[in-house]
């Protein structure tokens, strides 16, 4: 079974993710003495909490628990913006995904029967 921690310590470890996260490691004793050089905890038992919690974010996958930042939002953001922009010219042209599988598919069609053509002509040489 699993350990009950409180949010406040998982939010504490998730923002040294996100900020420190190059200098947190899977060492226990390691994350402590980086605790107390670079905060100010001065619960004992706080610091050990979440230098625990960092262990185990570390080892459960630092990107799948990093909170991310404003430039990587951004970049998001930009990028389901474009996709919005091409998905509305597309639907302007009347073209439906339907209308686009169909055309991809006869593209590979021709391409197999070409394919086909040119071993058959390899063949008789």
């Amino acid at each position: 079974m699993g350990k009950v921690r409180s949010t406040y310590v998982k939010r504490i470890a998730r923002q040294i993710m996100a900020n420190y996260g190059n200098m947190v490691t899977d060492n226990f004793e390691e994350n402590k003495k980086l605790l107390n050089e670079m905060f100010e905890i001065k619960s004992k038992r706080l610091r050990n909490k979440v230098a625990g919690y960092l262990v185990r974010l570390v080892k459960l996958g630092r990107e799948e628990y990093v909170i991310p930042t404003a430039e990587e939002r951004r970049s998001e953001e930009e990028y389901e913006r474009e996709i919005q922009k091409y998905e509305e010219e597309a639907e302007k042209a009347g073209i439906t995904e339907e209308a686009a599988e169909e055309e991809a598919e006869e593209e590979a069609e021709e391409s197999v029967e070409e394919a086909a053509e040119e071993e058959e002509g390899e063949e008789q040489e």
